[in-house]
């Protein structure tokens, strides 16, 4: 929406950007008749550049078809999917999105574990075997996907945004970071594929974060790849802590 205000009469009324014609310079008022220049601000030529996503136009598209120009759009052209999403909008659709996509994605990836956890390839793990080929353990975890998706949402964003302020990558605020996370959701739709889909499916949404983020925040790979590299740096320091204290306290 752009609010537009007469410079005569100071009345004012909030227009849809889609319905000011690309070419428009002069307005004119519908109280008093004044005719004023229009003036873009900032904001009205950055929503110029950014339309809404595939299935936030779903009323338009259908919903099945919005789904999969969003799925496809996201695992197959980041690029082109973030550099034209929204950094502002809300957080509904993005989140109704990455919980619908998120949450299938995640009851195939329960699938395919619960299958091999009663294949007996587990054996040797013991009790997590046992837990993991449980009928109402995989029924809970069916039931409580969309809740562990929205949560992994959610704290995904904060820590990666978090990290984006470090490395003062984080041009816009949390709300891009988080629509890229919740629509980065469609890679779980790899977890369909039997067993390695899951994994093929982080690898896939890391990379796609990266672009995606890249986009929404207008900053540098670098930046983007510093941030996601800051959490293994801490994670092998620890790990280098703690193998020379264990070292030292053999020796002693």
């Amino acid at each position: 929406m752009v609010e537009i205000t007469c410079t005569q009469c100071n009345y004012t009324k909030s227009i849809p950007l889609e319905k000011i014609p690309p070419g428009a310079r002069w307005i004119k008022c519908p109280k008093c008749g004044n005719r004023f220049k229009y003036l873009k601000k900032e904001e009205d030529v950055e929503a110029e550049k950014r339309d809404a996503t595939p299935w936030e136009r779903r009323l338009q598209l259908g919903l099945w078809k919005s789904i999969k120009q969003t799925i496809r759009s996201t695992i197959f052209s980041p690029k082109n999917m973030f550099s034209a999403m929204p950094v502002k909008g809300g957080w509904r659709e993005p989140l109704a999105f990455g919980l619908l996509v998120g949450s299938i994605g995640s009851m195939f990836a329960f699938f395919w574990e619960f299958l091999i956890a009663n294949s007996g390839l587990l054996k040797p793990f013991g009790g997590f075997s046992i837990s993991l080929s449980s009928p109402i353990i995989f029924l809970i975890l069916i039931l409580i996907s969309p809740l562990l998706v929205s949560i992994s949402i959610f704290i995904s964003s904060l820590i990666i945004h978090l990290l984006l302020l470090l490395v003062r990558g984080g041009k816009n605020r949390f709300e891009a970071t988080f629509r890229v996370v919740a629509y980065s959701q469609a890679t779980r739709i790899w977890s369909i594929l039997p067993f390695i889909g899951s994994p093929i499916g982080w690898v896939w949404r890391s990379i796609v974060q990266i672009i995606g983020l890249k986009e929404a925040h207008e900053t540098s790979y670098l930046r983007i790849i510093v941030a996601f590299s800051i959490p293994i740096g801490l994670l092998l320091l620890i790990a280098v802590g703690a193998f020379f204290f264990i070292i030292s306290h053999i020796m002693s």
